[in-house]
């Protein structure tokens, strides 16, 4: 998924589901951040204290956005959620949709104390829940062949126009130039919901896909999870929830709609502020917009001098910052997947 998916439509289901636009915000701002936050360094303040900031993502031109531990830290609790299915401990690791590791993470969260970052970890949880469909069967480790996709077809794509935009992700992107790490292979296509295409997959098997209905699927069962999280937490419900039906048919036909990250977004943003999606539009619905540095900059104040290290402030509010509350649900999440949900189904890898 990509952040037509992991923004705008957990924005619009989590408004839907009886959040106001506020709290959407900080839920959706946390789904998408997962895909953002890639830097892990110590923040040495100068007034005080330090913070160490939790990877969720990677830098994409970094060599170590494809080692071994940062497969097991970052690519498997994130985004490439074990699915548990088979018996060889790597046919385990592929990522499958609903799995019953994504229902233990689920009731994880559900079973857990109310806490400062609840709607961080929830935004975090949705993005993890989503992922189990649009990276389902492919794997968060180098392991020989089991990435492989091979005979790759995509509908309204020739093999030219396939040639010329893998080329230009491998410039930009480190991990699409490592074929045998998650869909690498097959770039972004298995992330942009209206896409239609197929594959014959690592044991030869012909799969085809249509990204519209695994899409649709994953924010059915996103929205199921929004409502059972408000039912446990009516103290941040504003507004009874709309039914799932009055959400389908404006949710589906945006899913359809072909183009590039930016308009795809664009459309997002017209259906929200139009209220058109089972809620009336206020507050931040009018004008959304998502900055993958937004928090960061109303948390921690950087001065900047040519040819010395970066020197960093606390702001006034770091501590009840959604910036650090981000981080702690991330560091949080992470333990939880890695030492305690995924050991109960004896996948160790923590």
């Amino acid at each position: 998924m990509e952040k037509d998916f992991h923004f705008y439509t957990i924005y619009a289901l989590a408004r839907a589901s009886g959040l106001d636009s506020s709290n959407a915000h900080i839920v959706a701002y946390s789904s998408q951040h997962t895909d953002d936050a890639k830097y892990d360094h110590v923040l040495e303040f100068e007034n005080g204290g330090r913070f160490r900031q939790v990877l969720t993502a990677h830098q994409f031109l970094d060599p170590k956005a494809l080692d071994k531990g940062t497969c097991y830290n970052i690519w498997v609790p994130f985004h490439f959620l074990p699915g548990n299915s088979g018996s060889d401990f790597y046919e385990r690791m592929l990522a499958r949709p609903n799995s019953v590791i994504a229902q233990g993470i689920i009731d994880d969260f559900l079973g857990s104390s109310p806490k400062a970052y609840t709607l961080h970890r929830l935004g975090i949880l949705l993005h993890i829940f989503a992922d189990t469909w649009s990276h389902q069967n492919f794997l968060g480790l180098i392991r020989g062949k089991m990435n492989d996709v091979q005979h790759l077809k995509v509908k309204g794509e020739d093999h030219n126009s396939l040639g010329a935009f893998f080329e230009d992700l491998k410039k930009h992107i480190l991990e699409y130039g490592a074929p045998l790490l998650g869909h690498a292979q097959a770039g972004t296509i298995p992330d942009e919901p209206y896409r239609e295409w197929e594959y014959e997959d690592y044991r030869g098997r012909h799969v085809h896909i249509s990204n519209q209905e695994r899409a649709l699927e994953a924010a059915q069962n996103c929205y199921a999870l929004l409502l059972r999280a408000l039912r446990q937490l009516p103290q941040y419900s504003s507004q009874s929830p709309a039914s799932w039906q009055d959400l389908a048919g404006g949710v589906n036909d945006l899913f359809g709609r072909s183009g590039g990250l930016q308009k795809r977004g664009e459309a997002w943003q017209e259906a929200i502020s139009g209220g058109g999606l089972g809620f009336a539009a206020q507050g931040q619905d009018k004008g959304l917009q998502y900055g993958d540095r937004d928090w960061f900059k109303a948390s921690v104040k950087v001065t900047k001098t040519e040819g010395q290290p970066d020197k960093y402030e606390r702001q006034p509010n770091f501590e009840t910052s959604h910036w650090k509350y981000f981080h702690d649900a991330a560091a949080f999440q992470r333990f939880s997947i890695l030492h305690e949900v995924l050991p109960a189904q004896g996948i160790i890898c923590g």
